[in-house]
């Protein structure tokens, strides 16, 4: 992991913030499974109509979805989506499955992909992610994603990481991959919850993030919530940029 020599200090996941975010995620799912088989609710995109006006005019919603304050770390939650016209269903999912090629599609932020094991719609996937704010931050993490098949030209995706781990000295010769658990702390656990749904000539596509990280201690708000707050945020809008040009052939 490069990173400035300014953060003094390690911060190791605390086992109240964990239980806390599986908490907040055991709710979560819980609507989650609620609009897939919701028939009008499915999308948070028509929850609004000058939501859903935006969308269809090429623009990418983003908004937080207030969490709870926790002891000893930071949940956040965002909740983002975008309209692909003339798109289809399977030209989505199809970009969803090509891991292969996730490398180009996401880039540079997505260093390396790699495939674990695959059994019907369940992938398990090995992601190294590089963010660059005031320091650099490598992490190697491991996902579990289910696509969820829905009819009706729907369907959802479920990821949920099972590992993350902070890398130091990332591409050198002593480049070390730290325990779960162990390091500054940027990113402790990244779920996302997806849903697409195919209509109106084209496909809208949705996503909510969740991440849980270190709490800010005082006097290092300056130098660490430029990267901890917005990792969720950026994420997502870069990611639904990033899907809308690899489903429509621009990148």
């Amino acid at each position: 992991m490069l990173i400035a020599s300014a953060v003094p200090v390690f911060s190791e996941e605390p086992a109240q913030a964990k239980t806390a975010f599986e908490s907040y995620i055991t709710a979560l799912e819980a609507r989650f499974d609620a609009q897939n088989q919701s028939v009008e609710g499915y999308l948070w995109i028509d929850q609004n109509p000058q939501r859903r006006e935006a969308v269809r005019k090429g623009e990418i919603q983003v908004q937080e979805v207030h969490a709870p304050q926790i002891d000893r770390g930071t949940i956040e939650d965002w909740i983002g989506g975008e309209f692909l016209p003339n798109a289809t269903l399977d030209q989505v999912l199809k970009i969803d499955q090509d891991y292969t090629n996730y490398t180009r599609y996401y880039g540079p932020e997505l260093v390396q992909v790699q495939l674990i094991s695959h059994h019907g719609n369940h992938f398990e996937v090995f992601y190294r992610m590089k963010k660059h704010k005031i320091v650099t931050v490598v992490l190697d993490t491991v996902h579990d994603i289910d696509f969820i098949p829905l009819g009706n030209g729907r369907y959802s995706l479920r990821s949920r990481s099972a590992s993350v781990r902070e890398v130091r000295n990332a591409g050198q010769s002593d480049e070390e991959v730290l325990p779960q658990g162990e390091g500054f702390g940027f990113l402790w656990a990244m779920n996302s919850y997806w849903r697409v749904e195919q209509r109106d000539g084209g496909v809208y596509i949705e996503c909510e993030v969740v991440t849980l990280a270190r709490s800010i201690p005082f006097g290092m708000g300056a130098l660490l919530r430029p990267t901890i707050e917005p990792f969720a945020s950026e994420s997502l809008e870069n990611t639904l940029k990033e899907k809308r040009q690899a489903v429509l052939g621009t990148k």
